[in-house]
Protein backbone atom coordinates (compact mmCIF):
# COMPACT_ATOMS: atom_id res chain seq x y z
CA UNK A 1 0.00 0.00 0.00
CA UNK A 2 1.22 3.66 -0.88
CA UNK A 3 0.37 6.17 1.39
CA UNK A 4 1.50 10.13 2.02
CA UNK A 5 -0.11 13.11 3.50
CA UNK A 6 -2.03 16.04 1.59
CA UNK A 7 -1.16 19.01 3.85
CA UNK A 8 -4.02 21.69 4.26
CA UNK A 9 -4.88 25.08 4.91
CA UNK A 10 -8.04 24.40 5.97
CA UNK A 11 -10.99 21.44 6.26
CA UNK A 12 -12.44 20.80 2.56
CA UNK A 13 -14.81 19.06 1.54
CA UNK A 14 -14.13 16.63 -1.21
CA UNK A 15 -15.86 16.68 -4.49
CA UNK A 16 -15.57 13.20 -6.08
CA UNK A 17 -16.54 14.23 -9.18
CA UNK A 18 -14.13 16.69 -10.00
CA UNK A 19 -11.22 14.53 -8.01
CA UNK A 20 -11.67 11.80 -10.65
CA UNK A 21 -11.76 14.30 -13.32
CA UNK A 22 -8.99 15.51 -12.75
CA UNK A 23 -6.91 11.84 -11.74
CA UNK A 24 -8.53 10.72 -14.89
CA UNK A 25 -6.34 13.24 -16.74
CA UNK A 26 -3.08 12.42 -14.43
CA UNK A 27 -3.06 8.56 -15.06
CA UNK A 28 -4.37 7.01 -18.42
CA UNK A 29 -6.42 4.23 -16.52
CA UNK A 30 -10.13 3.74 -16.37
CA UNK A 31 -11.04 5.48 -12.93
CA UNK A 32 -14.20 5.73 -11.34
CA UNK A 33 -15.82 6.72 -8.48
CA UNK A 34 -16.36 3.30 -5.96
CA UNK A 35 -17.77 5.77 -3.34
CA UNK A 36 -18.30 9.45 -2.56
CA UNK A 37 -18.18 11.26 0.68
CA UNK A 38 -20.30 10.11 3.26
CA UNK A 39 -20.77 10.22 6.82
CA UNK A 40 -17.15 9.75 7.29
CA UNK A 41 -15.65 12.01 4.15
CA UNK A 42 -13.89 9.25 2.78
CA UNK A 43 -13.62 9.62 -1.36
CA UNK A 44 -13.32 6.19 -3.04
CA UNK A 45 -11.13 5.42 -6.36
CA UNK A 46 -11.39 2.04 -8.52
CA UNK A 47 -7.89 2.33 -10.36
CA UNK A 48 -8.20 0.08 -13.46
CA UNK A 49 -9.19 -3.44 -12.61
CA UNK A 50 -7.05 -4.17 -9.39
CA UNK A 51 -6.78 -1.35 -7.51
CA UNK A 52 -8.31 1.14 -5.09
CA UNK A 53 -7.19 4.78 -4.21
CA UNK A 54 -8.64 6.76 -0.94
CA UNK A 55 -8.47 10.15 -0.04
CA UNK A 56 -9.55 11.05 3.74
CA UNK A 57 -10.20 13.79 5.32
CA UNK A 58 -8.52 14.63 8.69
CA UNK A 59 -9.60 18.03 10.41
CA UNK A 60 -6.18 18.35 12.21
CA UNK A 61 -2.71 18.59 11.61
CA UNK A 62 -0.37 15.83 11.65
CA UNK A 63 1.05 15.77 15.10
CA UNK A 64 4.40 17.73 16.61
CA UNK A 65 5.14 19.23 13.49
CA UNK A 66 6.78 16.26 11.64
CA UNK A 67 5.48 16.93 8.11
CA UNK A 68 6.74 20.92 8.61
CA UNK A 69 10.34 19.74 9.52
CA UNK A 70 10.75 17.23 6.61
CA UNK A 71 10.51 20.01 4.16
CA UNK A 72 14.19 20.39 4.68
CA UNK A 73 15.04 17.12 2.72
CA UNK A 74 13.04 18.19 -0.34
CA UNK A 75 15.17 19.31 -3.13
CA UNK A 76 11.60 21.94 -3.56
CA UNK A 77 13.13 24.10 -0.63
CA UNK A 78 17.09 24.01 -1.69
CA UNK A 79 17.84 26.93 -2.40
CA UNK A 80 14.27 28.71 -2.28
CA UNK A 81 13.93 27.95 1.66
CA UNK A 82 10.67 26.88 0.41
CA UNK A 83 8.38 25.69 4.03
CA UNK A 84 4.89 25.31 4.17
CA UNK A 85 3.27 27.45 6.28
CA UNK A 86 1.33 25.59 9.65
CA UNK A 87 -1.42 23.37 8.36
CA UNK A 88 -5.00 22.97 9.70
CA UNK A 89 -6.44 19.63 8.03
CA UNK A 90 -4.67 17.35 5.85
CA UNK A 91 -5.75 14.22 3.37
CA UNK A 92 -4.29 10.93 3.86
CA UNK A 93 -3.98 9.58 0.74
CA UNK A 94 -3.28 5.61 0.32
CA UNK A 95 -3.47 3.46 -3.07
CA UNK A 96 -4.08 -0.24 -2.62
CA UNK A 97 -3.05 -2.53 -5.44
CA UNK A 98 -3.08 -5.52 -7.05
CA UNK A 99 0.10 -7.64 -6.64
CA UNK A 100 1.53 -7.98 -9.98
CA UNK A 101 3.10 -4.31 -10.08
CA UNK A 102 6.34 -3.80 -9.99
CA UNK A 103 7.70 -0.58 -7.43
CA UNK A 104 8.67 1.57 -9.89
CA UNK A 105 5.04 1.35 -11.65
CA UNK A 106 3.08 1.59 -8.10
CA UNK A 107 5.20 4.51 -7.52
CA UNK A 108 4.47 5.80 -10.86
CA UNK A 109 0.85 5.72 -10.42
CA UNK A 110 0.63 6.92 -7.11
CA UNK A 111 2.41 9.78 -7.65
CA UNK A 112 0.12 10.89 -10.47
CA UNK A 113 -2.60 10.15 -8.65
CA UNK A 114 -1.45 12.47 -5.92
CA UNK A 115 -0.28 15.62 -9.07
CA UNK A 116 -4.46 15.00 -9.92
CA UNK A 117 -5.36 15.28 -6.08
CA UNK A 118 -3.17 18.52 -6.02
CA UNK A 119 -5.33 19.86 -9.32
CA UNK A 120 -8.68 19.01 -7.76
CA UNK A 121 -8.59 20.17 -3.98
CA UNK A 122 -8.23 23.23 -2.37
CA UNK A 123 -5.71 25.30 -0.02
CA UNK A 124 -3.26 22.65 -0.18
CA UNK A 125 -0.22 23.52 1.06
CA UNK A 126 2.53 20.33 0.84
CA UNK A 127 2.58 16.87 0.16
CA UNK A 128 4.21 14.85 2.71
CA UNK A 129 5.49 11.52 1.59
CA UNK A 130 6.81 9.77 4.96
CA UNK A 131 8.62 7.25 2.97
CA UNK A 132 10.65 9.55 1.01
CA UNK A 133 11.27 10.93 4.31
CA UNK A 134 10.32 14.69 2.77
CA UNK A 135 7.64 17.16 2.40
CA UNK A 136 7.28 18.83 -1.15
CA UNK A 137 5.94 22.15 -2.48
CA UNK A 138 2.52 21.12 -4.36
CA UNK A 139 3.61 23.23 -7.55
CA UNK A 140 6.58 21.57 -7.70
CA UNK A 141 5.25 18.09 -6.99
CA UNK A 142 2.73 18.42 -9.73
CA UNK A 143 5.63 19.95 -12.31
CA UNK A 144 7.88 17.04 -11.10
CA UNK A 145 5.28 14.67 -11.51
CA UNK A 146 3.52 15.68 -14.34
CA UNK A 147 6.93 15.85 -16.49
CA UNK A 148 7.05 12.87 -18.92
CA UNK A 149 10.38 12.87 -19.54
CA UNK A 150 11.31 12.78 -15.73
CA UNK A 151 11.31 9.36 -13.95
CA UNK A 152 10.23 11.14 -10.77
CA UNK A 153 12.64 10.86 -8.29
CA UNK A 154 12.89 13.96 -7.03
CA UNK A 155 9.60 13.09 -5.11
CA UNK A 156 10.53 9.51 -4.11
CA UNK A 157 13.78 10.65 -2.58
CA UNK A 158 14.41 13.25 0.48
CA UNK A 159 18.15 14.60 0.15
CA UNK A 160 20.67 15.01 3.33
CA UNK A 161 22.77 17.35 2.35
CA UNK A 162 26.20 17.58 4.56
CA UNK A 163 29.65 19.36 3.97
CA UNK A 164 33.47 18.70 4.52
CA UNK A 165 35.48 21.75 3.32
CA UNK A 166 35.55 21.49 -0.30
CA UNK A 167 33.31 18.97 -0.86
CA UNK A 168 29.56 18.48 -0.36
CA UNK A 169 27.74 15.30 0.16
CA UNK A 170 23.85 14.13 -1.08
CA UNK A 171 22.30 10.59 0.59
CA UNK A 172 19.05 9.69 -0.48
CA UNK A 173 16.31 8.93 1.72
CA UNK A 174 13.51 6.76 -0.08
CA UNK A 175 15.47 4.06 -2.25
CA UNK A 176 13.94 1.36 -0.58
CA UNK A 177 10.48 2.19 -1.65
CA UNK A 178 12.15 0.17 -5.08
CA UNK A 179 14.03 -2.33 -3.19
CA UNK A 180 17.40 -0.73 -3.55
CA UNK A 181 20.01 0.64 -1.27
CA UNK A 182 19.98 4.40 -1.13
CA UNK A 183 22.88 7.01 -3.17
CA UNK A 184 25.98 8.94 -2.15
CA UNK A 185 27.10 10.74 -3.69
CA UNK A 186 30.22 13.51 -3.44
CA UNK A 187 31.88 15.82 -5.22
CA UNK A 188 33.30 19.67 -5.88
CA UNK A 189 30.77 21.85 -3.80
CA UNK A 190 32.28 24.61 -6.12
CA UNK A 191 30.07 22.69 -8.86
CA UNK A 192 27.36 22.13 -6.80
CA UNK A 193 24.38 22.24 -8.88
CA UNK A 194 25.95 20.18 -11.31
CA UNK A 195 26.72 17.11 -8.70
CA UNK A 196 22.56 17.43 -7.69
CA UNK A 197 21.96 16.95 -11.12
CA UNK A 198 24.23 14.20 -11.17
CA UNK A 199 22.42 12.96 -8.19
CA UNK A 200 19.40 12.72 -9.46
CA UNK A 201 20.97 11.13 -12.91
CA UNK A 202 21.99 8.09 -10.42
CA UNK A 203 18.58 7.74 -9.00
CA UNK A 204 17.10 7.62 -12.09
CA UNK A 205 19.22 4.82 -13.42
CA UNK A 206 18.69 3.29 -10.57
CA UNK A 207 15.18 3.34 -10.36
CA UNK A 208 14.68 2.31 -14.19
CA UNK A 209 17.30 -0.49 -14.04
CA UNK A 210 15.60 -2.49 -11.42
CA UNK A 211 18.66 -3.59 -9.41
CA UNK A 212 21.13 -1.96 -6.79
CA UNK A 213 24.53 -1.04 -8.30
CA UNK A 214 26.71 -3.45 -7.49
CA UNK A 215 29.98 -3.03 -5.27
CA UNK A 216 33.14 -2.11 -7.85
CA UNK A 217 30.77 -1.54 -11.07
CA UNK A 218 31.37 1.59 -12.81
CA UNK A 219 29.61 4.41 -13.76
CA UNK A 220 30.35 8.44 -15.67
CA UNK A 221 28.61 10.99 -17.03
CA UNK A 222 30.48 10.76 -20.44
CA UNK A 223 31.53 7.53 -21.78
CA UNK A 224 35.06 7.83 -20.42
CA UNK A 225 34.86 8.60 -16.69
CA UNK A 226 34.66 5.52 -14.96
CA UNK A 227 33.98 6.08 -11.22
CA UNK A 228 34.07 2.95 -9.10
CA UNK A 229 30.75 1.84 -6.60
CA UNK A 230 31.85 1.37 -3.58
CA UNK A 231 29.45 0.27 -0.72
CA UNK A 232 29.46 0.96 2.98
CA UNK A 233 27.00 1.22 6.27
CA UNK A 234 24.18 3.22 5.95
CA UNK A 235 24.95 6.27 8.23
CA UNK A 236 21.05 7.11 9.18
CA UNK A 237 19.90 3.30 9.03
CA UNK A 238 21.43 0.69 10.93
CA UNK A 239 21.95 -2.89 8.92
CA UNK A 240 21.53 -1.52 5.71
CA UNK A 241 24.18 -0.65 2.83
CA UNK A 242 24.63 2.45 0.73
CA UNK A 243 26.20 2.56 -2.42
CA UNK A 244 28.57 5.38 -3.07
CA UNK A 245 30.29 7.56 -5.76
CA UNK A 246 32.86 10.03 -5.80
CA UNK A 247 33.10 13.30 -7.99
CA UNK A 248 36.93 14.08 -8.70
CA UNK A 249 37.47 17.83 -7.78
CA UNK A 250 38.85 20.03 -9.97
CA UNK A 251 42.42 19.35 -11.50
CA UNK A 252 42.19 16.02 -10.04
Amino acid sequence: MQLAFILLAEPVELDPARIRSALAKAWDEPIAVSEGTGETGVAAFSIGETDSFFLMPVAAPIPDNEAEAMAEYSVSSLGTGWQPRAHESHLIATLQEGDTETALRRLSRFTRLLAGTIDSVDHVLGVYWGDAHATHDPDFFRDIAMDDTLLPVHLWNGVSFAGDGERVSLLSLGMAQLGQPDLKLTGPRSDGNAVIAYFFDLLSYAASRGQAIAEGETVGRSAGEKLVVRHEPSPLAEGRTIWCVDLPLPGA
